[in-house]
Order: structure tokens, then C-alpha cells, then sequence
């Protein structure tokens, strides 16, 4: 018998989750479930060896923070989420996740991915959680001045107006853009257009977010604009 938990802050999630194991497999027993790592917890003092967790809480924890709990408590970390940002999954499984499974796929999958997590092997639930799980943005690590710079730069100001901002010469600023640059290049990324592809990146793999309307460029429009060999770096 696998005893799990689920953490999800929406109550359909939550139920679909139960009907969901209910029915697939007897031998998996979904006893407890939260909004909440905190909430679970509480509630729930008896280890589980599967933890179901989403990645996006209301209650605005930290990813890495609740992966962490969860395993103190002796719980295998399982992530389910429709978020397919590698640094976002990262998060998490740097953390100690024993794997991800994506909402969209299969219910045998979640089943599958169960088993393994509960018999501490890494489980991923599809070909694109594979992906996402070896994605070299998910090794990535920037600086809080790297991702102000690259914030600036992709809401459209030039380097003199970047270095105005963050009380740096524009040359240093565009440092920082070119440090992005080799770091996601170490980590076997691509990166042809240099600073405002990588700009864009750090927004695409979830370091930065943006605001409706943040960047100078709608992200659809300039992966387009990217992919024209005139568009230098």
C-alpha cells in the first residue's frame, strides 16, 4: 500500500486526484489532502510516502521551501503541474522532487509515476517532462543583478537608460547581459542572437515574470523576430 498526499490550492484538482486514484489503482491511497504544505502538515503528522505537489501555491511559498518540509517529514516529493518553465521545475527538483509529472498527460502515467517516486527511483510522467527535467536553462544560475539587468533590457530600454537605472556604467550593464550569456552557453544552451534572445530566455525558462504588458516585445512575437538571421545581437 502507498499512502499519499496531495497539495494543490485547487479543490477540483484535489478531488480529481482522489476519484483518480480511487479508481486506478486500490493498492494507492490518496489519505490526506491541502491547499497548503503548512495546512498539510498540520493536519497530517504520519509520514506519506508520496507527496503530490503543485507548484504554484496561493499562499505564495517558496517551491524549494515546501519540497524541503515535505522531505523532512520522510515523504517522497512528487511535482504535478502544468507549468513547463525549466527553471521553475528546477527549483523544485534541486530542492530533492523526486520527479514531475505534467497535468496534461495521461492518468496511468500519474499512476506510474507514483510507484517509482514511492520506491525512490525519479519518475516522469512523458517524453516532455523528460525534457523539461534535462533542460540545460534548469542548471542555470543568475545573479539578482543579471536578471535586473535582463529585465530592463527586455522592456525595451537601451544600455544607457539600463545603467541609469541600476547606478552602472552601460558597458557594465551590458556585462552582466554577456555573463547570461556564457552561463547559459556552459550549460549547453543555444544561445545565436545574444543579449535579447537572452533576454527573452530568462522569461521563457521562469526566472523573471512579467507583468501583462512588461516587455517591449510580445514573447510570440519576438521568438519570430529571433529566428531572422538580420536581427543582431
Amino acid at each position: 500500500m502507498i499512502i499519499v498526499g496531495a497539495v494543490d490550492d485547487h479543490p477540483l484538482v484535489r478531488r480529481g486526484l482522489a476519484v483518480t486514484l480511487a479508481s486506478a489503482d486500490p493498492r494507492i491511497r490518496l489519505v490526506a489532502t491541502a491547499s497548503t504544505v503548512t495546512d498539510l502538515l498540520t493536519r497530517w503528522v504520519t509520514p506519506l510516502s508520496v507527496v503530490l505537489l503543485d507548484l504554484h501555491l496561493g499562499d505564495g511559498s517558496d517551491i524549494g521551501d515546501n519540497v524541503r518540509q515535505l522531505r523532512e517529514r520522510a515523504s517522497g516529493v512528487l511535482i504535478v503541474t502544468s507549468d513547463h518553465r525549466p527553471a521553475v521545475v528546477g527549483q523544485a527538483l534541486d530542492a530533492g522532487a523526486l520527479g514531475l509529472v505534467l497535468k496534461e498527460d495521461p492518468e496511468e502515467s500519474l499512476v506510474e509515476a507514483i510507484w517509482d517516486a514511492a520506491r525512490g527511483c525519479f519518475a516522469v510522467s512523458s517524453r516532455l517532462a523528460q525534457q523539461l527535467v534535462t533542460d540545460p536553462a534548469r542548471r542555470v544560475r543568475l545573479s539578482r543583478k543579471e536578471l535586473d539587468v535582463l529585465g530592463l533590457l527586455a522592456r525595451g530600454l537601451p544600455w544607457s537608460a539600463i545603467g541609469r537605472e541600476m547606478n552602472l556604467m552601460p558597458d557594465t550593464a551590458r556585462t552582466y547581459c554577456y555573463r547570461v550569456v556564457e552561463k547559459y552557453t556552459a550549460a549547453g544552451a543555444d544561445i545565436e542572437h545574444g543579449p535579447r534572445e537572452v533576454a527573452f530566455r530568462v522569461y521563457r525558462d521562469g526566472y523573471l515574470q512579467a507583468a501583462p504588458g512588461e516587455l517591449a516585445v510580445p514573447a510570440a512575437e519576438l521568438v519570430t523576430e529571433l529566428a531572422d538571421p538580420r536581427v543582431g545581437a
